[in-house]
């Protein structure tokens, strides 16, 4: 289910939450990471962007799911960020909705492995079935349940194993049919 993000990071103000809100966005591998203390927002980062000027990346791509790990902390602060409140109202009027990265898990992980092998055996053939069960068993390292970006990396290592550049293209269309964000 999609969310606005203004009223993601709205309601984590309005319950005093502390904590770091992560998202994904497109095409990308950096997190925009903004940091919570009792609900106001005291740091934001992407990549090697901090403060205000990381809402500019949000503005020019598009989101592609959110987690809020609560209790984290940093003793870093934006010196540059405006009230809470305007990041939220900024935020709104962008009209950006991502996906919770929680309701990434919940599918059946057997499904989404079984869908990223059947990608590549369609553009490399059966041994594309072995080659998947060899990097899952043997190179891929998921946290416990794995998460999208978990994926992502794994369909990152299994797209390498293909050589024709418009296979490897339609293999990465494939996945995200069903996983999105590459």
């Amino acid at each position: 289910m999609k969310k606005d993000l203004g009223d993601i990071v709205d309601n984590l103000s309005k319950t005093k939450s502390t904590g770091l809100l992560t998202i994904n966005l497109s095409s990308d591998k950096n997190l925009l990471k903004i940091y919570l203390k009792d609900g106001s927002i005291y740091h934001i980062s992407y990549g090697f962007k901090k403060g205000f000027e990381c809402l500019n990346e949000i503005a020019s791509k598009e989101p592609i799911s959110y987690n809020f790990i609560p209790q984290i902390a940093i003793d870093i602060v934006s010196t540059n960020l405006p009230a809470t409140e305007k990041i939220i109202t900024t935020l709104k009027q962008m009209n950006k909705t991502v996906t919770d990265s929680a309701l990434l898990q919940t599918p059946d992980l057997n499904k989404i492995k079984e869908n990223i092998k059947m990608a590549l055996v369609k553009q490399i053939g059966p041994i594309g079935g072995k080659i998947t069960e060899k990097y899952i068993n043997e190179k891929w390292i998921p946290s416990q349940p794995p998460n999208k970006e978990d994926f992502l990396r794994l369909v990152e290592m299994l797209k390498e194993e293909i050589e024709d550049p418009k296979s490897k293209k339609e293999f990465i269309e494939d996945v995200n049919k069903f996983l999105g964000g590459l």
